[in-house]
């Protein structure tokens, strides 16, 4: 008779780049360890990222919804798995919030690993029953990674793999109709992460100048749609009044879904984004992102495989805020008008940077 395979458990519900990060560690753990039984609890919202175009999950999930409260969530979880006869050898509890600890509740495991004193907060160490050391680096990707290592399968890397289909990379060509794509996605879930209109209208400018086709990506909120038009505006009317070649803008902000955006993303040859799931999964697809930050430390929430891009003021800001003192690991600039403080030289400059470093 054969062994069981281990059962491993990832809870870990959001934010978006929050779940790509976590998408990079389950693809890690099943290319290390293909006889692993893996299983991840996330919210709905951000799943039809990691489902195909048939809507066959790329890797098994439960995915909760949070519309009618938390312990509506946490009962279906628990009918979800109430099949399943033995409990999990291990839960990786990768969320520090009162959402994750309580549908943790609903999950049977011997081990239940959460993070130590260091990064725990929300009464996660009430629901856990061992704690995953804080590591080196301080990136939440790493940290993710050490709960692999803590529960005793260590990986080198993590391996994202959305498994697009061809024909939806094709239509991306096809409605772009360009060899080198800049794509432009200007906005985070939080507004006072996004740079300034300015900003991104010159950088468009800039890089119409180098040859490329701007695309603007993002979602259907007002405030992301609009901030798009602007930008769009601004573009044409600077481009003709200085009697510029036509300009290359593609507005799509609102009108994809997220295996859409991923197509988009995956095709661009270079991406500007402040601290959002659009940068994350940019990285996580191989495409050169330049990540923008201000708010927070781009050390601990930038793009996994391009860090060597980012823009930050960060640093300058956290340590004149806090006078000198060590700044925490999840410290939040609180300055009004942080991501004012990054200059489009600076942007441009990493720009070129990427250009010459990627042959774009």
């Amino acid at each position: 008779m054969s062994e069981k395979a281990p059962a491993i458990c990832v809870l870990r519900l959001s934010a978006l780049g929050d779940c790509i990060n976590a998408f990079g560690l389950i693809g890690g753990l099943k290319r290390t360890y293909p006889q692993l039984d893996l299983l991840w609890v996330l919210d709905q919202r951000f799943a039809s990222l990691f489902c195909d175009e048939h809507d066959h999950d790329l890797v098994p999930m439960i995915k909760l919804d949070f519309k009618q409260g938390t312990l509506h969530a946490k009962r279906s979880l628990k009918q979800a798995l109430a099949e399943r006869d033995q409990p999990f050898d291990a839960l990786l509890n990768m969320q520090t919030s009162i959402k994750a600890s309580v549908c943790s509740l609903a999950i049977k495991a011997n081990k239940k690993y959460g993070y130590d004193a260091q990064r725990s907060r929300e009464g996660q160490r009430f629901v856990i029953n061992e704690t995953v050391p804080s590591p080196e680096n301080p990136h939440v990707l790493a940290g993710f990674m050490a709960f692999a290592e803590t529960c005793g399968y260590p990986i080198a890397e993590p391996v994202w793999d959305f498994q697009l289909d061809p024909y939806v990379l094709d239509k991306a060509k096809c409605i772009v109709g360009h060899e080198k794509v800049f794509a432009l996605c200007p906005c985070s879930a939080n507004e006072s992460k996004n740079w300034t209109l300015e900003g991104y209208v010159e950088l468009c400018l800039y890089a119409h100048s180098q040859g490329m086709c701007v695309v603007l990506l993002g979602g259907n909120k007002a405030n992301e749609i609009n901030l798009c038009n602007a930008i769009a505006e601004q573009c044409h009317s600077k481009s003709q009044r200085h009697g510029a070649t036509p300009f290359e803008l593609i507005n799509l902000c609102g009108k994809t879904n997220l295996r859409e955006l991923a197509a988009f993303l995956s095709i661009a040859k270079i991406v500007v984004a402040p601290d959002s799931g659009s940068m994350h999964l940019a990285s996580a697809l191989g495409t050169p992102v330049i990540g923008l930050f201000a708010r927070h430390d781009e050390q601990r929430v930038g793009p996994w495989n391009f860090m060597d891009l980012n823009v930050s003021v960060y640093h300058k800001l956290a340590q004149n805020e806090l006078k000198g003192k060590p700044i925490p690991w999840r410290y939040r600039v609180r300055t009004a008008d942080a991501m004012s403080h990054i200059s489009p030289d600076q942007v441009i400059s990493a720009f070129d940077r990427a250009l010459e470093r990627y042959r774009i």
